[in-house]
């Protein structure tokens, strides 16, 4: 697809001492050919207001004392971008940007859209007030927060939404502001992205109106604080279940039959997993007669994942062995059958790559064969083939939280075993930890393709299930559309239910306790 660069102003706060993920997305607007910054612009932080809460400043210093402090990256003059002051008329027309984008906080406030072709942007994920935009959704109970990337333009009184994304939820304000901002760098890359090519974003799901953040009262703030040292008692609490061996937060599969989007999971029969342990992540496999389940070991007392195997027979696991143990974890893993060779693309994050396995032996032989994206941060990948061409889906995260469920990446493979692979030029094309993480392998039934995915919100990770369809799949586009959501309302004690795989009439999922105990 032809397009020309896309030329782009940043508004900064502090040219000087950027915070990282500004730093950030200006590195990667760098790799970019069809976008190009063209100058970097200061506007002053305003002062802080004296309304605002001095009890909620105090315990945001305190977060930031507690936690960790957002850094500022080093001075920008490095990069010879050229730098222009906002009020410089003459200097802005010359430049003629296509995009002014304000990361000073100040959300566009005061910056003529007639400068620039496209207008203003900014998004809500950050203010010129901290911890404000992440205290927000907390006040708020949200099941998750959002990111939204506003515009100011002529043609429009008010902002107008250009894109949204959807994150799961920190429990601290301070923490929470600084992931949303961290996230919204893949946001704005790829509207950007978007208008280099020509391509209009995607109609967003819902109108969302631009409210400027506002400081919370001593009621919120101490309500807040009440819900923080909650959840705080809670986590230490886990711990020393933990420690007891009680298994918080279990996984554990269960077995049944039927369709999937009209089964009933309260039906389904569970399978036990050792003590200290818990058994997630089913992928089903045909071999001879049988039908064998490879799946995630998960052991307590080491912190880590491995690859087990296991014989179904009348609704159980027989001959349970470990078939892949590399030392360091495994999870998530993918079978697929190529050249009449079995492979197994498990999830291996922890080195930092995607790892192809051959199967030697079955089920409990495997040697390494290829490794793709090397030097990435990849999880829960899966192949599909849809009208002769392979495609990766996989779910990706560049920034320092290392999140690993909102952003859902496409590549075109040359074949399964990802000798080449072409990134699909809008990626990330699902942003929404709702329904982005890989949640078992992509199905056919009847001509349509769906893939399951993790609805990871409400704080939890493996909170619930979404069953996508997948509606248009091509190097210019993809769509997918939810046909069912399950959520962990079926069964007493389950707080999560996030995996599922499918062979012929036979379910297998994962569903997640609050506690699996002793075993």
């Amino acid at each position: 697809m032809a397009h020309t660069t896309l030329r782009v102003v940043l508004v900064l706060s502090d040219p000087d001492a950027p915070l990282g993920w500004v730093a950030r997305l200006i590195e990667r607007i760098g790799d970019l050919d069809e976008i190009g910054i063209c100058a970097i612009a200061a506007t002053p932080t305003p002062r802080r207001r004296r309304r605002d809460n001095f009890l909620f400043r105090l315990l945001y210093r305190l977060e930031l004392a507690a936690g960790e402090t957002p850094v500022a990256s080093d001075d920008l003059s490095a990069n010879n971008i050229p730098r222009i002051s906002l009020d410089d008329e003459e200097a802005l027309h010359a430049l003629a940007p296509d995009v002014i984008l304000d990361l000073s906080g100040n959300h566009g406030a005061g910056i003529s859209a007639a400068s620039a072709r496209h207008g203003v942007w900014f998004t809500d994920a950050f203010g010129s007030v901290p911890g404000i935009a992440g205290l927000q959704p907390l006040l708020e109970g949200r099941p998750v927060s959002s990111i939204n990337l506003f515009r100011r333009s002529l043609a429009q009184a008010l902002p107008d939404l250009i894109a949204s994304a959807a994150v799961n939820i920190k429990f601290v304000a301070s923490r929470n502001e600084r992931f949303l901002a961290e996230k919204s760098v893949s946001l704005i890359l790829r509207e950007l992205k978007r208008r280099a090519r020509g391509l209009l974003s995607a109609t967003p799901s819902e109108t969302v109106l631009f409210v400027a953040p506002r400081a919370p009262g001593t009621s919120e703030t101490l309500a807040y604080l009440g819900r923080m040292v909650g959840e705080l008692v809670r986590r230490a609490w886990q711990k020393f279940a933990t420690t007891l061996g009680l298994r918080p937060g279990m996984f554990c599969i269960n077995l049944t039959e039927g369709e999937p989007l009209k089964f009933n999971p309260a039906l389904a029969e569970a399978v036990t997993s050792p003590a200290n342990c818990y058994y997630a992540d089913p992928f089903l496999w045909p071999h001879g007669e049988d039908t064998w389940c490879f799946f995630e070991s998960f052991d307590y007392h080491m912190g880590l994942g491995y690859i087990s195997a296991g014989r179904i027979e009348n609704g159980r696991f027989e001959d349970v062995r470990t078939v892949l143990a590399p030392g360091y974890h495994l999870s998530f893993p993918f079978l697929f059958e190529h050249d009449g060779q079995l492979f197994m693309m498990p999830e291996s994050c922890a080195s930092r790559r995607i790892e192809l396995w051959r199967c030697t032996s079955f089920p409990d032989g495997w040697e390494l064969h290829r490794t793709a994206l090397e030097g990435t941060n990849a999880s829960d990948s899966t192949l599909v083939q849809i009208d002769e061409q392979w495609w990766l889906f996989t779910n990706i995260s560049d920034d320092p939280f290392a999140d690993m469920s909102s952003e859902l990446h496409l590549f075109r493979a040359n074949s399964p075993l990802l000798e080449r692979l072409e990134p699909h030029p809008l990626n990330p094309v699902v942003f929404d930890s709702r329904c982005a993480r890989n949640a078992g392998r992509i199905w056919q039934r009847d001509g349509v393709f769906y893939r399951p995915a993790q609805d990871n919100s409400h704080g939890t990770y493996g909170y619930g299930l979404q069953l996508m369809r997948i509606d248009e799949l091509t190097m210019e586009r993809y769509r997918e559309s939810s046909v069912r959501h399950i959520t962990p309302n079926f069964k007493r004690g389950i707080i999560g239910c996030h995996h599922i795989d499918v062979l012929d009439n036979r379910i297998v999922f994962d569903v997640r306790h609050r506690y699996g105990g002793r075993g």
